[in-house]
């Protein structure tokens, strides 16, 4: 076997499924992973419409996909194959780092000046096999079924929003339930959180809430809240002040200024939601912001990797995200997927490049 079968963006807005791509070969440090499975993400979405705000990052001609999990096949030259064995059931960080810049000197490696990222401007997942730097593999509990292990990426992401501060015994508003939004509720009430409000817009998204809650009987715990009808009154009123912590995951400037103000004083907003635009003007700057001496947190991927211990251990404990997994495909029904999931009528796909 000399080629491989992978999904690969040509030209911004333009991708093709491919069986003609060369067999990636690890190099020095690094390994090939025979990829299990491997999720769509909203980032896909956003690069196969052609988005203007994805050119910068991209890198075309590359394969796509950066969620995924997989078994080790090869290892490249310099690999310990005693830390890292032949069919070893994996994962991996999908951002590949310098070292060297301040952020990476500071162990912040998440925050790499330089990062690459497989999938966006580095070969990616969307392919029967992938390489990725052999310190960035982690390793995954036998036990962890392939369609939640394939979804590792934005779970991480979910997990680092939600432990940003702690929220055990807090009160918590996550504004915008799509996907991360869904896995940010799981982590939050699993962890502890005292109360929960789920903001959205969208009938469907509420509706996946309700259902959620309902799932996890968890009607004393949670209060699903439309954000078209005075959310910040409704929610400070709830809470007699405001919730202790806010996170943004829509990146609607609406919902950027609705988690500010439904904040309390010396609370907590943390930011994971990406605007479309360049810049969001924040209502009242000094009244909702400066004068309430709230905290604001920017949160990029997951920290290499406290995070992915943090949600392997939450797995490990029995936080269940199977649900999340909508619809299941093969790499073949690529453009399917990611029309269904763009529409939302998926919450997560997932997708096998090889015989399962």
């Amino acid at each position: 076997m000399t080629a491989m079968k992978g999904v690969q963006l040509t030209a911004p807005g333009k991708y093709r499924l491919r069986t003609d791509l060369p067999i990636p070969e690890p190099g020095p440090g690094q390994v090939r992973l025979r990829v299990a499975a491997a999720g769509i993400c909203g980032t896909d979405v956003h690069i196969c419409s052609g988005d203007p705000s994805m050119n910068g990052l991209i890198a075309p001609p590359v394969v796509l996909g950066h969620e995924f999990c997989g078994h080790v096949e090869k290892l490249g030259p310099g690999v310990d194959a005693a830390k890292l064995p032949l069919g070893t059931y994996a994962s991996a960080e999908m951002h590949e780092i310098c070292g060297e810049c301040p952020a990476c000197r500071a162990k912040a490696f998440h925050a790499c000046a330089t990062a690459r990222i497989r999938g966006i401007n580095l070969d990616g997942a969307f392919g029967e096999f992938v390489v990725v730097s052999a310190g960035n593999v982690v390793k995954l509990p036998p036990q962890l079924p392939v369609p939640v292990a394939a979804i590792l990426d934005p779970l991480g992401n979910a997990v680092h929003t939600v432990m940003k501060v702690p929220v055990e015994n807090r009160t918590v508003a996550i504004v915008g339930f799509g996907p991360i939004g869904a896995m940010c509720g799981e982590v939050a009430t699993f962890v502890g959180c005292s109360h929960l409000f789920v903001l959205d817009v969208n009938d469907l998204a509420l509706q996946r809430a309700r259902t959620w809650i309902e799932r996890r009987g968890l009607g004393s715990r949670v209060t699903v809240v439309d954000a078209r009808t005075d959310p910040v009154d409704r929610i400070v009123a709830a809470t007699k002040g405001g919730v202790d912590v806010a996170l943004e995951i829509s990146g609607h400037p609406s919902g950027i200024n609705n988690a500010i103000q439904m904040t309390r004083p010396a609370g907590h907003v943390v930011n994971l939601g990406l605007p479309k635009g360049d810049a969001v003007t924040i209502d009242k700057f000094s009244k909702n912001f400066i004068f309430k001496g709230l905290t604001m947190h920017a949160v990029i991927g997951r920290e290499m990797f406290r995070t992915w211990d943090q949600m392997l251990d939450l797995l490990r404990r029995g936080m269940d995200l199977s649900h999340l997994v909508t619809a299941e495909m093969r790499l073949e029904d690529f453009a399917t997927g990611v029309e269904r999931f763009g529409k939302g009528q998926e919450q997560k796909v997932v997708l096998y490049p090889n015989p399962r």
